[in-house]
């Protein structure tokens, strides 16, 4: 049976808490926060298009596993890891882009927020009011 043909398909590396789905705590190990909506659009879009998706999170691959199946993803996603694999690009709600000067990115680690963080604080500064 002669080799596979390498997959030469550019990848892109998503997060799954406070990404595909909506994060905004840590409850438990087994717990998996409901999804985010358009997470599924957003994972088909990347695939229809030509890039392969990997989901990069720190939790039990098989239990990623299920809950993307779950949630009608799992046909957009070649792989789960925990692993940091080469891509061309990683989308995560923790990230920040390194641009070349590290004082800037020292700030930015110093005023750093997730986006559902912030989003959090400014619903409470506001009353509460969505």
């Amino acid at each position: 049976m002669p080799e596979p043909a390498p997959d030469d398909r550019p990848l892109v590396c998503v997060d799954l808490d406070g990404v595909l789905n909506t994060f905004d705590a840590w409850v438990a190990p087994e717990y998996f926060h409901p999804p985010r909506p358009g997470a599924r659009e957003f994972l088909k879009r990347l695939h229809d298009n030509g890039f392969r998706v990997c989901i990069f999170t720190c939790r039990w691959w098989e239990w990623t596993a299920r809950w993307l199946e779950e949630n009608g993803m799992a046909e957009y996603v070649e792989s789960v890891t925990d692993k940091k694999p080469p891509a061309i690009a990683y989308v995560d709600d923790r990230a920040i882009c390194f641009t070349g000067d590290f004082s800037a990115t020292y700030q930015q680690i110093l005023c750093f927020r997730p986006f559902w963080e912030s989003a959090e604080r400014e619903r409470a500064a506001d009353g509460g009011a969505a």
